[in-house]
């Protein structure tokens, strides 16, 4: 009791836990509806919206260039709001490029990805962008119940639009919609503050102050959004090789099987991350022997928590995949069953892996993420000019992902041991 106690009059423990919270419910009612979505569409409908998802998961990254990360972090509200209408307008000149591009390379997408929805595409981004944004200054008012509320919003709106598109037969544009529905339906909630309650800041809002913001913050389109695109492009560059390797159905299942596998671990490592982070960035510097006791004890810890779940996937898989989500989806077991290897992997060993924020070794971080792209791109080199099937492929990707986590681990450790040896020099 003490320590719930100790979460709620800490309001910095309620806001992480309001914001998780949200996310955490989101995410289950996402899994708990999957099984009536997986009944309606087919395994080739759910991979043409895995694809969508994995280009606006692509291009959001630099949609506004991260000048959005200037809003929470702005001297005054009249800064603020310059930057925020300078993310807007990139946003918009964003996505009259994509727009653009995308009417000129229609035909290739349609012929070499079997897509037909490139001009959902734009939409996507504006909608998603924009959310970003405007999320970027609720979390500037600390307006986290409006953040936790969205996302719980997002999911209800996105999973019964799916639905309802579904049963009245609209194919594979019913999921790209309830995505899109989905994440445009909280730009409402934390605009409505500003544009309804402090529309007189606008007013503050000039060329020249926006060009001033643009200059103050270059630093994140010149840095962040490299390497977050680095980021990124090693998770999403597997969907857009396999979907031309083996088709939209192959994708409908690989994306179904890494989808659930991995959520569970997901929100179990990224909520041990953020804990391990707080614990590291208190006592990293003054005691890192005491963190690298921790971060052992912690991946003991993991290693167990995740032994039972991989060993029930890796023998039941396909049957658990077939109960849950019907018979067309037994294959996407078979899958589930590769990449529960890889999950596991970045459940140990990722959540230590914060060490390189507390020690601010940013340019390590960026040289792991080329080393990630180029690996990722290397293993779908070698299964094309080898010819390999689908599953040698998952699997092939599957180890390498699994030693690139595990050499960020060893790189975490390394960083301890080094910081433990300055503080002995010292003492």
């Amino acid at each position: 009791m003490t320590f719930f106690n100790n979460i709620l009059k800490n309001s910095f423990a309620k806001s992480v836990l309001l914001v998780t919270g949200g996310t955490a419910f989101a995410q289950l009612l996402n899994i708990v509806l999957s099984p009536i979505i997986t009944r309606i569409y087919l395994p080739e409908e759910y991979g043409v919206v895995t694809l969508y998802t994995s280009i606006l998961g692509f291009l959001t990254i630099i949609s506004s260039l991260k000048y959005e990360h200037g809003i929470a972090i702005a001297e005054s509200d009249k800064k603020a709001i310059n930057v925020l209408v300078l993310s807007i307008i990139i946003l918009f000149i964003f996505v009259g490029i994509v727009t653009l591009i995308l009417v000129l390379t229609e035909r290739l997408i349609r012929r070499e990805f079997n897509f037909e929805y490139s001009y959902l595409i734009p939409i996507g981004i504006f909608a998603t962008g924009l959310y970003k944004i405007f999320m970027q200054w609720s979390f500037r008012k600390k307006s986290f119940k409006s953040i936790s509320k969205t996302k719980v919003t997002q999911s209800i709106f996105s999973n019964t639009t799916k639905i309802g598109l579904g049963l009245l037969n609209f194919g594979p544009i019913g999921l790209i919609l309830g995505n899109i529905v989905g994440g445009s339906s909280g730009v409402r909630t934390l605009s409505l503050p500003l544009t309804k309650y402090n529309r007189e800041l606008f007013r503050e809002v000039n060329k020249k102050r926006i060009m001033w913001s643009a200059k103050r913050y270059i630093k994140f389109p010149v840095f962040l959004a490299p390497s977050q695109l680095l980021n990124a492009a090693g998770v999403q560059l597997p969907i857009f090789f396999l979907t031309f390797m083996y088709g939209n159905q192959l994708v409908g299942f690989y994306g179904l099987a890494y989808t659930i596998v991995s959520l569970p671990m997901f929100l179990i490592g990224n909520s041990v991350g953020d804990v391990f982070y707080g614990e590291a960035a208190s006592i990293g510097k003054s005691n890192p022997k005491k963190l690298m006791n921790l971060s052992r004890k912690l991946f003991r810890k993991l290693s167990f928590l995740g032994t039972f779940p991989l060993v029930i996937l890796v023998l039941f898989g396909p049957e658990l995949f077939s109960i849950a989500f019907g018979p067309n989806w037994y294959e996407a077991g078979a899958y589930a069953r590769i990449l529960s290897v890889l999950v596991y992997a970045r459940l140990i060993f990722m959540p230590i892996s914060r060490v390189f924020e507390v020690y601010e070794k940013q340019k390590e971080v960026l040289v792991l993420d080329c080393i990630r792209v180029v690996l990722v791109l290397i293993v779908f080199v070698i299964s094309m000019e080898m010819s390999l099937d689908s599953y040698w492929t998952v699997a092939l990707y599957s180890i390498v992902m699994s030693l690139i986590y595990f050499l960020t681990f060893a790189f975490a450790q390394k960083i301890i041991r080094d910081e433990i040896k300055k503080t002995n020099h010292i003492l």
